[in-house]
């Protein structure tokens, strides 16, 4: 008998989406095994999803918020109404292949696997550069580093595991009992924006790993919730708030005072001459929770088998 698995998706006024998507994941499941369970956390949708839901894909449970909490909070209801260990996230603008389940379960033969992600692409067929997360901290921040889709396959084939950084949110089957060990995405990144990034951190600070598997595929189309219903100069603020908040939680002290917060400083008076202050504005909130920040490096520290430094160094040791 195959290890049960749950679908989870977080939707918000994605009724379009679910009618284009929602085909591709229920052939997934079936392919897997007829037992897999779809679940949809609607998280307070205005539009028509609920009722395209119960009438168009009756045999899928859904999860109602009456008001939009988040995609955070969306994914622990789903994950919390979820009865199997292992969880499949995926975004309603994912589509996706009839292998996936398949292709990503046996990863979790060993237990200290915590997540893994296919290869995302866009609609276009172009690969998406955070299918694979490999980061180094250069010049006052973590820093993504190129890869070759050629060279991840052929290391794949050889026998060899790729280990990433972190699975994005949208696309990754993970283990149940070490999300809710990790307390889920952590609240101070919300609304959105690099909850799945620091997550991956904590666990690989717990010893738990997470992998990219370059010949499964999905489809990510260009155009989701978040940047349908948000307006950009709010998600920029966000996003530039997060990667503070991540980068001060989890770098040294060190590498914040001597080099992260310096180049922050000189990056923001650049941004201020050219009257943006969209970023500024990011810092500023990022600077009031400092509490949060300090509470979050206290708990990670209690429970962490690894610094970040080592962590960077074991996911980037395949060498590209």
């Amino acid at each position: 008998m195959k290890t049960p698995i749950t679908v989870v998706i977080p939707n918000f006024n994605g009724a379009k989406l679910l009618r284009k998507n929602l085909p591709s994941v229920q052939k997934a499941a079936s392919f897997y095994s007829s037992n897999t369970i779809i679940i949809v956390v609607d998280d307070g949708s205005k539009d028509e999803s609920i009722d395209v839901l119960k009438t168009e894909f009756p045999n899928i449970k859904i999860v109602i918020h009456p008001i939009n909490k988040g995609f955070a909070d969306a994914v622990h209801s789903g994950i919390a109404a979820a009865e199997t260990e292992l969880i499949m996230l995926l975004n309603s603008d994912v589509n996706v292949q009839e292998n996936l389940l398949e292709g990503l379960m046996p990863y979790f033969d060993s237990p200290d696997t915590f997540s893994v992600n296919p290869l995302i692409n866009d609609e276009n067929g172009q690969v998406k550069r955070h299918s694979w997360n490999l980061r180094q901290f250069k010049r006052g921040s973590l820093k993504l580093l190129d890869w070759s889709l050629n060279e991840a396959v052929n290391i794949k084939n050889s026998g060899k595991l790729l280990p990433t950084l972190y699975g994005h949110g949208g696309s990754m089957m993970l283990r149940k009992s070490m999300f809710e060990a990790l307390s889920g995405f952590h609240p101070i990144y919300k609304p959105f924006y690099s909850e799945d990034y620091d997550l991956g951190i904590r666990a690989w600070r717990r010893g738990w790993c997470s992998y990219f598997e370059p010949n499964i595929s999905i489809v990510h189309q260009s155009v989701g919730s978040i940047r349908e219903h948000v307006k950009m100069q709010h998600v920029k603020c966000i996003r530039r708030r997060n990667r503070y908040l991540l980068e001060w939680i989890h770098l040294t002290p060190t590498q914040i005072m001597l080099s992260a917060f310096p180049l922050s400083i000189f990056q923001l008076l650049g941004e201020l001459l050219i009257f943006d202050k969209t970023n500024v504005k990011g810092f500023l909130l990022a600077l009031s929770k400092i509490p949060q920040v300090l509470k979050a490096r206290t708990e990670i520290i209690k429970t962490q088998k690894l610094s970040l430094n080592e962590v960077l160094n074991k996911v980037n040791k395949v060498n590209i």
